[in-house]
C-alpha cells in the first residue's frame, strides 16, 4: 500500500510531516485531495454515512449524491445499522480516477471526537487496504478528526502515527 495524506489546512499537513517522518513510504503534501487522489480516497464520515459537512460534503460534490446514497445504504445494510468506530467499508465511486472510497468513521455523529478516533479509522482503512490490495494500490487520506471532530492536529497526527506503526509489527 502506497498511503498519501493529503489537506488543505497547513497545520494538519505539518504536524502529519512530523508524524510519519519515520517512514518514508508515506507522502504528506498540501493541497485539493480530489485534484492528486488516484485509486481510493478516505471518508473520515460518521457511522451513518450521512456526507453533508467537512471532507464528506466535499466528496458528495465531487462525486454527486449517489456515493452518499451507497455509503448510507451499504450501512443501513449492516446487522447494526451503522458502520462503528474502527470498521470500514469499501464503496465503488463510479469515478475512473478514483474508483474507490474507504469510509472509516472517526465519530457516531457529528461532533468533537479524542485523537483515538483518529487511530481507529487508520487502523481500518489499513485492515481495509489490506483485504483489498490488489484494488487499493494507493489510499489517499486527510487529516482525521481535524475537522469537524476538532482533535489538534498535533495529537491527531500522533495518534496516527502509532495505529501505523503497529500495523506494520
Amino acid at each position: 500500500m502506497r498511503l498519501h495524506f493529503v489537506d488543505q489546512n497547513q497545520d494538519v499537513v505539518a504536524a502529519l510531516g512530523r508524524a510519519f517522518s519515520s517512514f518514508p513510504e508515506v507522502t504528506v503534501s498540501f493541497g485539493d485531495i480530489l485534484d492528486v487522489a488516484e485509486v481510493s480516497v478516505v471518508s473520515p464520515a460518521n457511522s451513518y454515512g450521512f456526507m453533508d459537512g467537512g471532507i464528506d460534503a466535499v466528496y458528495r460534490r465531487h462525486f454527486g449524491q449517489q456515493i452518499e446514497d451507497k455509503v448510507r445504504a451499504a450501512v443501513a445494510a449492516r446487522p447494526e445499522g451503522y458502520l462503528p468506530l474502527g470498521t470500514s467499508l469499501v464503496i465503488p465511486t463510479g469515478n475512473n480516477r478514483i474508483p474507490y472510497m474507504i469510509v472509516a468513521p472517526t465519530m457516531l455523529m457529528p461532533e468533537a471526537v479524542s485523537a483515538f478516533n483518529a487511530a481507529r479509522a487508520l487502523r481500518a482503512v489499513i485492515r481495509a487496504q489490506a483485504a483489498h490490495a490488489s484494488l487499493l494500490t494507493d489510499v489517499y487520506c486527510p487529516g482525521l478528526c481535524t475537522g469537524v471532530g476538532q482533535v489538534e492536529p498535533d495529537e491527531a497526527a500522533a495518534a496516527m502515527a502509532v495505529a501505523y506503526r503497529e500495523s506494520k509489527k
